[in-house]
């Protein structure tokens, strides 16, 4: 339906870059755009942990999450806390697309899919539930497929079929050997079956 009413749609755009200076700290090379994914993240990290773990609201959310019909007869307008969850969930993503246009200078209407199912893989190798476990799951996530795609080009033959287009498959295989190995997730914790 968006296509009908804007037919250039599926053009990338050109997103506003903070400016092209970079510095180094010591052998790492660092831009503007990266700076900006630096900062922001354990910044949104820290905020949304501290919001769930210490304020009302958060506490609410846990407990809506957990068990949504306890939680109703406790008083917790549950309705609202999922309304919140969304609203959150909608402010973090739209720090994510800033931090994407700023890193590759450009953005697009599909820009999300490839980027939501990463992040689900980030969630599940941290362990679902644990906002530090997202964290760390996307930081191993991102350091295997660099890894593997600096690995792979290295080998003779490989540069034929691919190469570095071949990162985000590493991304669903270590998905898949994480829950092989380890379920629960790198930070998460074995939960009993529920009656």
């Amino acid at each position: 339906m968006v296509f009908n009413f804007y037919p250039d749609a599926k053009t990338d755009r050109t997103f506003p870059q903070l400016g092209t200076e970079s510095f180094n700290i010591g052998s790492v090379h660092i831009q503007s755009g990266q700076l900006f994914i630096i900062i922001a993240a354990p910044i949104c990290m820290a905020a949304l942990g501290f919001f769930v773990r210490l304020s009302r609201t958060g506490r609410a959310m846990q407990a809506t999450a957990q068990d949504p019909d306890t939680a109703q007869l406790m008083g917790i307008d549950t309705n609202r806390i999922i309304v919140i969850a969304f609203a959150i969930g909608g402010l973090f993503a739209a720090v994510a697309a800033v931090a994407y246009g700023l890193r590759y200078g450009q953005i697009k209407y599909d820009m999300g899919f490839q980027m939501g199912l990463k992040a689900f893989t980030a969630a599940v190798l941290g362990g679902i539930g644990n906002i530090y476990g997202a964290m760390l799951g996307g930081v191993v996530l991102g350091v295997a497929e660099t890894l593997a795609t600096a690995y792979i080009d290295g080998i003779p033959g490989m540069q034929q079929l691919g190469g570095g287009s071949w990162a985000p498959v590493w991304a669903f295989v270590l998905l898949i050997l994480v829950l092989l190995l380890r379920p629960q997730g790198l930070l998460g914790e074995r939960v009993a079956d529920r009656a």
